[in-house]
């Protein structure tokens, strides 16, 4: 059988959940026999990190105003790789693959969304126009299927498939990582990977911590790891609350299962998120969670078989402090949700199967 010849195409190959999607699918899809591309606008760390899988990495310039410019440069560039498909990651990169079909006819669309945002009434019209040319509409979650319709996505073209890790047999435990950055052995360690950005709600977390450290004797740190627009307001808004040494922001790191091998809870402060792969992550090095009461995230803490976390309003500072004082003073709550997120990860989440049914979608 004749391998395929896969595009992925994104504007921004950086170094978030997205990004991360297309490094997973690319390696399995490499490994498996099959041919990758990267297609980008804006340069950024997936590419390294594709050029490093032996993928070759292609810019093009991605504008809306420009999109029919855009499309015919893009079906060059699948016509000279003999293209089959092209799995596009947002909307605007989801257009430009679909009209580069009337230059070259040869691949496939495939779209997948990664966000639950309201994107208007003009991305609705113009969703219910395109999406029908899709070969399918990928949804990483249950709540992105819906966020898919209400945007204007066509049904019947929507599969859901679940972002997805490597399930990890026997989480490692290590806290070796505490010292360097400043985390004392006994203390109980909070984790966010998350950028300092207006949705990823950063200063409402450290709110949280906050009301957290006014509730509880326990020693406990907070680290945040991230870059992002809001990074210094975020570093003075633990000054103002008196947090210094115990809301820490190192900024982004790499060391992501070092971290988690010395963490003790995992929390996701997001107003908006669709299924992300840091908490994903962090189950599978079995941890409980604490995270905001989006339909992606309870999806994920409140399963009725493998409930591995709890939940609270995104704004309620005080209950979402009241949860993580809970999996502090509660081993056994604690325990159940440890165990029950490696089950769930092992039963839903194994990214060989979820690449699998991806490929499905190709065809």
């Amino acid at each position: 059988m004749r391998r395929t010849n896969i595009l992925f195409l994104i504007n921004f190959a950086g170094k978030g959940g997205s990004e991360k999607y297309v490094e997973e699918l690319a390696r399995i899809f490499t490994r498996r026999g099959e041919r990758c591309f990267l297609c980008y606008n804006v340069p950024g760390q997936l590419c390294s990190r594709m050029e490093a899988l032996g993928i070759e990495c292609v810019q093009l310039g991605i504008s809306a105003r420009g999109a029919l410019r855009s499309a015919r440069g893009l079906a060059n560039i699948c016509r000279e790789r003999e293209i089959d498909v092209i799995h596009a990651q947002y909307p605007a990169e989801n257009i430009v693959a679909l009209l580069s079909k009337r230059w070259y006819a040869r691949p496939n669309v495939v779209y997948t969304g990664h966000l639950t945002i309201d994107g208007g009434a003009k991305w609705r019209i113009i969703n219910r126009i395109f999406t029908p040319k899709d070969k399918a509409v990928i949804a990483v979650c249950s709540a992105g299927r819906e966020a898919l319709i209400h945007n204007g996505v066509c049904p019947e073209r929507i599969e859901v498939i679940y972002n997805g890790v490597e399930p990890c047999a026997a989480p490692r435990r290590d806290k070796s990582a505490r010292a360097a950055l400043g985390v004392g052995e006994d203390d109980f360690l909070i984790s966010c990977f998350a950028r300092c950005s207006p949705e990823k709600g950063v200063p409402f977390l450290i709110d949280a911590m906050a009301a957290l450290a006014a509730r509880t004797a326990r020693p406990f740190k907070c680290l945040i790891c991230g870059d992002g627009e809001l990074l210094d307001e975020a570093r003075a808004r633990v000054c103002a609350l008196g947090l210094d040494g115990v809301v820490i922001l190192p900024g982004y790191r790499t060391d992501t299962a070092d971290i988690l091998a010395a963490s003790d809870l995992y929390v996701n402060s997001s107003a908006s998120e669709a299924m992300s792969f840091a908490l994903l992550e962090a189950m599978n090095a079995g941890l409980p969670l604490v995270v905001t009461d989006l339909p992606g995230n309870r999806e994920l803490a409140l399963d009725a078989d493998y409930p591995c976390g709890l939940t609270a309003g995104y704004g309620d500072a005080a209950g979402f402090a009241a949860a993580v004082e809970r999996m502090m003073a509660g081993p056994e709550l604690y325990a159940r949700c440890s165990a029950n997120a490696l089950a769930r990860i092992r039963r839903d989440f194994d990214i060989e199967k979820l690449a699998a049914k991806t490929l499905e979608t190709y065809r």
